[in-house]
């Protein structure tokens, strides 16, 4: 009897793990306030979710035709143009258009019944899905957080989308001139976050796998805060399949697990730079119901040697906090990987330990002269522009912003004092960076028509690097391939290997962040060929220098770190 019992709980405990979840099935209704055939459609559409609001959910996006002037599409016309697109032949394109889980049903709003939604919650889904929104006590900003979780095993090219709805607006008088006579509007989509194209998840995903997405919006237009709320759904890029989709609430989600820290991202590292030496600085954030007080972190860039760093401290259930990880010597590469996990929080094993780990790849940065150009045009808000650019010592060389003009070109020539790793970063305190939901402003950063970087879609701030290559008397050749350093960075010496390709004198020179020559070293007159040499860097300061090697009329350069 004991076999049997034992043997029921084990199927059920299989049962639980590969389940499968109550779908709630998504209408997406494309509308306008001057399309006359909408007006029945869409009350007869929020009359059924009114009646069976357990069975589907909706988001009703409102175009721009007909007749152009409907105020909910004025509001966030960009991303209703994304999901037109997605859906719609340019070549029939009408209104009302239903979609009922993106591929079901897609079409006339003539064309379905509540029959197709009882059809296709009957279907189970592969997904659960709870969402929380917040709005801020200033009514200037809403926030949600939304928790996918995986109940059977599914392979596909899946994107989360979190949509902000107002859930009604109602207007006294027309919305617009061309008014078809509604006055009511339900489940109006305002934002998409972070946009559009939705957060991409993992291509493969078993039961016990989760996404935690959070994400925020800097309120435009809004009739009524008390009727913000969150939409969110699972969708296949590909076959355009919704496999499920939830309505939020206020109640804060319940999380998987009790012991569960994430790695989210690094911070503080561009995707281009110039520096042989880092100090990571990574965000985690407590995905466990349990608080965290401590946690392993582990990391190494390219083949290096695994460093260890103990963070201890207070991180409550949900909350973030943004660890600097000691410094860390490397030789760039062209392509660089910085590989970062953690263990072990609270001194016992993460009960999820897919999200533990993070990789960052990165490259060397471009290479100006001393001359940089700032081409930036501003966006509705040129006081909340500014940039700058700081030296390798962290020390401010220019500056810009903010500004007085909205959508004005500004342009501006920097004449750099020396060779050095500099940063330029454009800040913008709105959070909304410069395009494209408060006008289509944009930035670049050039030199001698090379674009070092350009965009101008971010949130409060960008960065980039690049590297003034210290001064040399004649342009740079074939000997460049041939020069090597080793090992590099360096302590109190390092190799030198390099080929001449024919007898002259040569010369091993050395300069610091500011250009300056701080070494020199004269090997003689050399025969063509291979030579090693060896530079002593006991007494040179911890940093970044330029080694330039000096061959008769060949000239070739490295950069290279000396470390304590």
């Amino acid at each position: 009897m004991k076999q049997i019992l034992l043997i029921i709980a084990f199927s059920g405990i299989l049962y639980v793990g590969f389940s499968q979840s109550q779908r709630l099935v998504i209408l997406e209704e494309f509308t306008s306030a001057t399309c006359g055939p909408c007006v029945s459609k869409n009350a007869l559409f929020h009359t059924w979710q009114t009646q069976s609001p357990d069975k589907f959910t909706s988001i009703y996006y409102h175009v721009n035709w007909p007749a152009a002037g409907d105020p909910m599409n004025l509001a966030n016309p960009g991303e209703t143009s994304t999901r037109v697109s997605l859906y719609m032949n340019p070549s029939n394109m009408y209104v009302p258009y239903s979609v009922l889980d993106g591929n079901y049903y897609n079409g006339s709003a003539a064309g379905w019944t509540m029959t197709n939604i009882n059809n296709r919650y009957a279907i189970p889904s592969p997904f659960e899905i709870s969402i929380q929104h917040r709005v801020s006590a200033g009514e200037d900003s809403v926030f949600s957080t939304m928790l996918i979780k995986c109940t059977q095993n599914i392979t596909a090219s899946l994107t989360a989308h979190n949509v902000i709805i107002e859930k009604w607006i109602h207007f006294n008088a027309a919305p617009c001139a061309s008014s078809n006579g509604e006055r009511d509007f339900y489940n109006v989509m305002k934002e998409m976050i972070p946009n559009a194209s939705g957060t991409t998840l993992p291509t493969a995903m078993v039961p016990g796998d989760y996404v935690l997405l959070e994400g925020a919006w800097k309120a435009g237009i809004v009739y009524d805060f008390t009727q913000l709320a969150s939409v969110g759904f699972v969708q296949d890029k590909n076959t355009k399949e919704i496999y499920q989709a939830a309505n939020s609430t206020t109640t804060p989600v319940i999380l998987p697990y009790g012991t569960d820290l994430q790695v989210m991202d690094v911070v503080n590292i561009p995707v281009k730079t110039c520096k042989n030496i880092l100090s990571p600085a990574i965000r985690i954030r407590n995905n466990g119901n349990n608080p965290v007080n401590s946690v392993t972190i582990k990391y190494k860039i390219n083949d290096g040697p695994l460093n260890s760093f103990t963070w201890n401290g207070t991180l409550s259930s949900m909350q973030k906090t943004v660890v600097s990880l000691p410094e860390y010597p490397f030789n760039l590469l062209a392509l660089n990987k910085l590989t970062i996990f953690s263990t072990n929080p609270n001194n016992i094993q993460d009960e999820y330990p897919k999200n533990d780990t993070l990789q960052f790849t990165f490259t060397p940065s471009a290479v100006s002269t001393n001359q940089i150009k700032i081409n930036l045009r501003t966006d509705n808000s040129p006081q909340e522009t500014t940039w700058e650019i700081r030296n390798s010592l962290d020390v401010v060389v220019a500056s810009g912003g903010p500004y007085p003009l909205p959508n004005k070109l500004y342009q501006q020539t920097i004449t750099l004092p020396q060779a050095d790793c500099y940063s330029f970063t454009i800040n913008d305190t709105g959070g909304d960076g410069i395009c494209c939901s408060n006008g289509n402003g944009g930035y670049e950063v050039s030199s001698s028509g090379t674009i070092i970087k350009q965009g101008g879609s971010f949130n409060y701030a960008e960065t980039c690097e690049f590297w003034m290559t210290a001064p040399v008397s004649v342009e740079e050749n074939s000997l460049n391939t041939q020069l090597t350093v080793y090992p590099n960075p360096f302590d109190g010496s390092t190799n030198i290997s390099f080929s001449t390709r024919k007898n002259s004198e040569t010369v091993i020179k050395l300069f610091n962040a500011y250009g300056q020559l701080v070494k020199s070293v004269s090997l003689g007159p050399l025969n063509a060929g291979q030579h090693e040499t060896v530079m002593d860097g006991q007494h040179l300061k911890p940093g970044v220098y330029i080694l330039q090697l000096n061959s008769g009329s060949e000239v070739s350069s490295r950069r290279v770190s000396v470390v304590r």
